[in-house]
């Protein structure tokens, strides 16, 4: 029987041993394709890895910008209010203490805030600047004859009382060292917005003073006890800052009105 053979011309030679018609090419694309595969890959990790980095830089930049916000008195700072005679000089041991606690709650990154003149106001901001902290004066536009103490970094102008009362109300803790009637008053007038209104300033009284003063309000006013426990009092600047902790740590209890 006869056998089928490829045909004897020029071409059978070369025929014998290549591949198949097509497969150079078929390998040529699945190459391609591989390459082609790789390189996406290539580009969409290094892509990933610049888009992580960008979000990373990006945390970190809005994080030291919130940082740097707060070391500034910015928006989220504690506003702490000393309220305090103006009339105790240096060298009076008061007036050191009132140094004294302006370093300690600068210390704690809380925005102190005076009534912006001398004594014992002027003393507090000093500390509170001399170690670093963010210093806010409540001066008074018709006072022309006083000028704010240059230890203030930020002034709020009030073109009356009821306006630096407001200023007063709108900080976190109120603490009330020694001093006269404007400093009665502006403690008298955050203890009674605390009895009523939510989210207004605490009261911190400091001296053996003040807790002879409640102990006659107490005997003398018609308060009663809840009313009397609403100022913490300590009988040091060594225990305010234990004190407002303790404030901003706890839920106010409001009294709500008596009319």
């Amino acid at each position: 029987m006869a056998t089928s053979s490829w045909p004897a011309d020029s071409g059978s030679a070369d025929l014998s041993g290549a591949r198949p018609a097509g497969a150079e090419e078929i390998a040529g694309a699945a190459r391609g394709a591989r390459a082609d595969e790789i390189a996406g890959g290539a580009r969409g990790a290094r892509a990933d890895e610049t888009t992580t980095a960008s979000e990373t830089t990006t945390a970190s930049e809005t994080t030291a910008a919130d940082e740097t916000t707060a070391a500034a008195g910015g928006a989220g700072a504690v506003e702490v209010a000393v309220l305090g005679s103006a009339r105790v000089a240096a060298g009076d041991p008061r007036h050191e203490a009132a140094g004294r606690l302006g370093r300690l709650l600068a210390a704690q990154g809380w925005t102190v805030v005076t009534g912006g003149y001398g004594g014992l106001m002027a003393a507090v901001s000093q500390g509170a600047a001399a170690a670093g902290g963010h210093t806010v004066g409540l001066p008074m536009t018709p006072w022309e004859h006083l000028t704010p103490d240059e230890s203030n970094a930020e002034l709020r102008w009030s073109d009356g009382y009821a306006q630096r009362l407001a200023f007063l109300l709108a900080t976190r803790v109120a603490v009330a060292l020694p001093g006269g009637i404007g400093t009665l008053a502006e403690a008298s007038a955050v203890w009674a917005a605390a009895q009523t209104e939510p989210g207004t300033a605490r009261l911190v009284l400091v001296g053996a003073g003040w807790r002879r003063l409640v102990g006659a309000f107490g005997a003398e006013l018609v308060v009663d006890e809840k009313d009397l426990a609403l100022p913490v009092i300590v009988d040091s600047v060594a225990e305010v800052v234990t004190a407002v902790q303790h404030l901003l740590d706890t839920q106010a209890e409001v009294l709500g009105a008596r009319g």
